[in-house]
């Protein structure tokens, strides 16, 4: 529910209003913005500004309290917008259409004037085959979930695969990765 302001908190707002642009200056650091950019930064600052003034508490300095209250508002809008470009996916609709869904384990159809050679037809991956069989069964699913990610892969695909949440997977390729990087003979078969 949206507490309306009084009188005292509007002035109090109105009052700090040029703390909004000194901050967007500090945090930005100079890097060019489209005014669009700069806009919606404002916004958000400004937005942040009159809910501290609301929420900051009686004989508590206002001034630190706002700041802060807009530096963590304007970070929280750039981690929602790095979140959305991780989601976005630049691909048209029409390419995507046209590519056939792959299950985990399928094998792709070889394209005519690609043929790139796969890690398991080299003596790379016979070698990487052999240490997978002779480890514990979460560095085994380490070195396949590494294998499944440099087919392209993702975390959440591969945690569907395998029935447990993307973190698991993660941690399966970190502890499979450090394994890998102290075997002296995979780093000479892969250099």
């Amino acid at each position: 529910m949206v507490k309306p302001m009084t009188p005292a908190q509007k002035q109090l707002a109105e009052d700090h209003m040029d703390l909004v642009p000194k901050i967007i200056r500090s945090m930005t650091n100079g890097s060019p913005l489209t005014s669009e950019q700069r806009q919606e930064l404002c916004q958000i600052g400004y937005l942040a500004l009159c809910r501290a003034a609301v929420s900051c508490g009686e004989g508590l300095p206002f001034t630190p309290y706002a700041a802060a209250a807009i530096r963590n508002a304007i970070y929280d809008s750039w981690r929602h917008e790095i979140r959305g470009k991780d989601l976005f996916c630049p691909l048209q609709e029409d390419l995507l259409d046209a590519m056939p869904a792959l299950q985990i384990g399928q094998e792709q159809e070889a394209m005519p004037d690609a043929a790139p050679l796969a890690l398991k037809d080299t003596a790379a991956g016979a070698y990487l085959e052999t240490l997978k069989a002779s480890q514990c069964s979460t560095i085994q699913k380490g070195i396949e979930a590494l294998c499944f990610q440099l087919e392209g892969y993702s975390a959440k695909e591969l945690s569907a695969h395998y029935q447990v949440p993307s973190n698991h997977i993660r941690a399966w390729q970190s502890k499979a990765r450090r394994f890998l990087q102290q075997d002296a003979a995979l780093c000479a078969l892969l250099s």
